[in-house]
């Protein structure tokens, strides 16, 4: 089993600390990974990308050409990056940003509203962290249980604040995707 991720969204959305995020939680469920971050120079407000593979083996390269799962936070990224995505991957995007649906019809579309979400717990910029619930449930790749506990891993001295608030967001993005009986395997 090998799967591979991209991640995209502008600077400053913590598109790098979701793929650090994933690639944690494939860890703690003893997978092997490799976490690839890429960004523009601008920073905030530029493209950034990062891609993950998560295997049960050792994996050969970190490089990723097409992939299984999309995960965009905005408009521009998917333009960028849709034809990378394998016929039959998944498509997972903040449809609260993404006004217009993805028109391909080879791919399992999964619309999460995922700032509307982030604003009524009073942090729209969390918005990340409801797609990483929603990716959780969607892709078995990685366990809810892992995700919540690499969060410590993953998660700055200073933002440990935000722990309790991430796990709950995590889970509505989470429950949200398993309610809409979304999967992928």
């Amino acid at each position: 089993m090998e799967r591979r991720t991209i991640i995209a969204g502008s600077g400053g959305q913590g598109i790098l600390f979701l793929g650090k995020l994933i690639a944690y939680a494939a860890m703690r469920d003893n997978k092997e990974v490799t976490w690839f971050p890429s960004y523009g120079a601008e920073m905030r407000g530029g493209t950034a990308i990062c891609t993950v593979i998560v295997s049960s083996d050792m994996i050969g390269s970190p490089v990723v050409e097409k992939t299984d799962f999309l995960i965009v936070m905005n408009e521009t990224s998917y333009t960028k990056l849709q034809d990378r995505l394998l016929p039959g991957g998944t498509l997972i995007y903040d449809s609260s940003v993404m006004k217009s649906p993805p028109q391909r019809t080879d791919i399992i579309s999964v619309p999460i509203p995922a700032s509307d979400i982030a604003a009524t717990m009073k942090n729209k910029g969390l918005a990340n962290m409801v797609l990483i619930g929603a990716f959780s449930a969607i892709s078995d790749l990685i366990s809810l249980e892992a995700l919540n506990n690499a969060l410590w891993d993953v998660t700055s001295a200073k933002r440990r604040n935000l722990l309790t608030l991430n796990k709950e967001i995590i889970l509505k993005g989470y429950t949200l995707a398993k309610d809409s009986k979304v999967s992928n395997n």
